[in-house]
This record gives structure tokens, sequence and C-alpha cells, in this order.
């Protein structure tokens, strides 16, 4: 289960908001779209093996990778999808790297999307994890993340 945190704790949540020069339905696409979220996840040295997305209230997710050749397992189920204004999602790591093995500490990723002229605001929350550390390391994830997902979109044009 994951427990309820409060917005403003920047102790053990990450907030980061950033605007895409894109429509909020592409950028609700590129998270709810496989082969697109498999393109953007993941900073720099991570290469999506796999990615499932069952996109509705209470379907599951799971992405399979590699971390500068170390095995990487994410997973979690949708608690609300809203297209394209928003979406809610658990997410664990599995401890060794597959889905075999043990889901860790559970945290919520929140995202909102909100349309400004032709971008979007994006704005992400994501926790409570248990310590400032695993709110910076995935600060770095995300930030690295969304610096892959941008660059997609502008070779794109922001199109669908």
């Amino acid at each position: 289960m994951v427990a309820p945190y409060p917005a403003d704790d920047r102790t053990t949540t990450l907030r980061l908001v950033r605007l895409f020069k894109a429509p909020r339905e592409r950028l609700f696409a590129a998270w709810t779209d496989s082969r697109q979220m498999a393109a953007w996840f993941g900073p720099p040295g991570v290469v999506v093996e796999s990615c499932e997305l069952d996109a509705r209230v209470g379907g599951t997710w799971r992405l399979l990778g590699a971390s500068n050749g170390v095995p990487r397992a994410v997973s979690g189920k949708y608690l609300e999808v809203k297209s394209p204004e928003r979406l809610v999602f658990t997410w664990a790591w599995h401890a060794d790297g597959t889905f075999a093995g043990p889901r860790e500490h559970a945290t919520e990723v929140r995202l909102v999307f909100k349309s400004v002229g032709d971008h979007t605001e994006m704005t992400l929350t994501h926790g409570p994890f248990r310590d400032r550390t695993g709110v910076d390391n995935h600060t770095r994830g995300w930030t690295g993340s969304f610096d892959k997902l941008e660059t997609m979109l502008a070779i794109e044009g922001g199109s669908a």
C-alpha cells in the first residue's frame, strides 16, 4: 500500500514542473503508449528492453531494462486515468532487477497536464520515499527522462 503524503513535503516527496512544446493530448499519449514510453523512459545510460502498459484504472504497467548494464525492473498499477488531464499510478522497483524479484518500497506518481498556449505544463509529484536519497535519485532519473521526452517531441514537432 502507498502511504498518503502532503504535497508540500520536500523531504520525502519530489515535485517537478516542466513545460513541453506539445499539446497535452500528445504528452499524455507519450505516457500511455508503450512504444512511446519505451523510447524516452530513463535517463541517459538506461535502455528499455520491454514496456507493457494497460493504462486504465486498475490496469498494470511494467518496464524492464538496464542502467549501465545493471538489470532494472519497475512496475505498478494505475489508480487514475483521466485523459488528457491526469495520470496517477503506483511505482516500485523489483529487488533483483527482474519481475520475479519482490517489489521494494512502493511510491505513487501523480501527473497533471495543463495547457499553456501551444505548450503543456506537466507537474510530476512522486513519493513518499523512505529518505532524501530516494528523492534525489528519482529527481535525477526523471530529469534525464524528461530531457529525452523533450527531444522525442521536438523531433516529431510535437505532433501525434
